[in-house]
C-alpha cells in the first residue's frame, strides 16, 4: 500500500498538485477510517489543489499589482464620510462595473477615503480573477516619458493598459512637467477607453482644474472625455483621516487619563 501512495503522490508532483500530493496519504487513511466513499475522496482531494491553485494565483497578480495596501470596502468608516453613498459602494462591489465599462473617480482633499476605496475595489476586482494594478498619475506618465526616450514605451505602457482594473492615484497631486508626459497619460486612458477597461482614478483637483495639471487644456478635455464617458463618480465633501489621527494623538497625549489619589 505505501508504494502506490508513493506512486500517486509522485504523479500528483509530476502534474504540479503539490497541495494534493502533499495531503494525499493523509486524506486516504482519513478516508478509510471514516469511509467515504470514492467521490468524496475525490471532491476533498481535488478541492485542496484548487484551492492552493488559487491561492498562488492571486498572490501572484496580489504582487504584480504593487497596492500600497490591503483594505476591504467594508473597513471604510461611512458614518465619517456621510457624503459617499454606501449603497453606491457596495454595488460597486459586486465589480459590476467591469463587465459594464464604467470608469470610477474618486475626487476629493487629501486623506478623505479616496485612496482606501479605489483599491479596496481594486482588491476586490483582483480577489475575483481580474488583474488589479496601482500607480500615481506622475509616476505613470514619468515612466512613460522615459520609457519613449529609451526606446522601451511600447512594452512598458502594457503595464498600465493590459490589467483590467488599475488605480490611477492622486492625479494632479503634482503638476506634469513635460508635453510627453501629459500625452503619455493621455495614450493609456485613451487606449483603455477604446478597449472597454475601466479605469479607477483619485484626484484632489475639481476637473475644472486639469487644463492646469496638463499644462494643456485641449489634452485635459481630451483625457476627461474619456475618463468621464459613463463614469461613476465620487465628489468626497469630507475631512481628513490623517487629521483625524492626529487630533486624537494630540487630544491623548495633552489630556493624559487623571489617576485616581487615595
Amino acid at each position: 500500500m505505501s508504494s502506490l501512495y508513493e506512486q500517486i503522490k509522485a504523479d500528483l508532483g509530476y502534474l504540479k498538485l503539490d497541495a494534493a500530493a502533499a495531503s494525499f496519504a493523509g486524506l486516504a487513511d482519513q478516508a478509510r477510517t471514516e469511509d467515504w466513499t470514492h467521490i468524496d475522496f475525490l471532491a476533498r482531494l481535488v478541492a485542496i489543489g484548487a484551492t492552493a491553485d488559487r491561492d498562488r494565483r492571486l498572490a501572484a497578480r496580489m504582487r504584480y499589482a504593487r497596492f500600497p495596501f490591503h483594505r476591504r470596502v467594508a473597513d471604510f468608516d461611512f458614518d465619517f464620510q456621510p457624503s459617499i453613498d454606501p449603497k453606491l459602494v457596495a454595488d460597486l462591489a459586486t465589480l459590476r462595473f467591469i463587465d459594464e465599462q464604467r470608469p470610477v473617480l474618486f475626487l476629493g482633499q487629501p486623506g478623505c477615503g479616496k485612496t482606501h476605496l479605489a483599491v479596496a475595489l481594486a482588491i476586490a476586482a483582483a480577489q475575483a480573477g481580474y488583474r488589479g494594478y496601482f500607480t500615481t498619475g506622475d509616476a505613470m506618465a514619468k515612466t512613460l516619458a522615459r520609457a519613449d526616450h529609451d526606446g522601451t514605451a511600447a512594452t512598458k505602457i502594457k503595464a498600465y493598459t493590459a490589467p483590467t482594473v488599475p488605480v490611477i492615484d492622486d492625479v494632479g497631486l503634482i503638476r506634469l512637467k513635460t508635453p510627453a508626459e501629459a500625452a503619455w497619460f493621455f495614450e493609456v486612458v485613451n487606449t483603455r477607453y477604446q478597449q472597454g477597461h475601466p479605469t479607477l482614478v483619485t484626484t484632489n483637483r475639481g476637473l475644472p482644474d486639469w487644463g492646469e495639471i496638463f499644462g494643456d487644456t485641449v489634452i485635459a478635455a481630451a483625457i476627461l472625455d474619456r475618463l468621464t464617458h459613463n463614469a461613476i463618480v465620487f465628489n468626497i465633501k469630507g475631512p481628513s483621516w490623517r487629521l483625524r489621527e492626529h487630533d486624537s494623538l494630540q487630544i491623548a497625549t495633552t489630556q493624559p487619563t487623571q489617576r485616581s489619589t487615595r
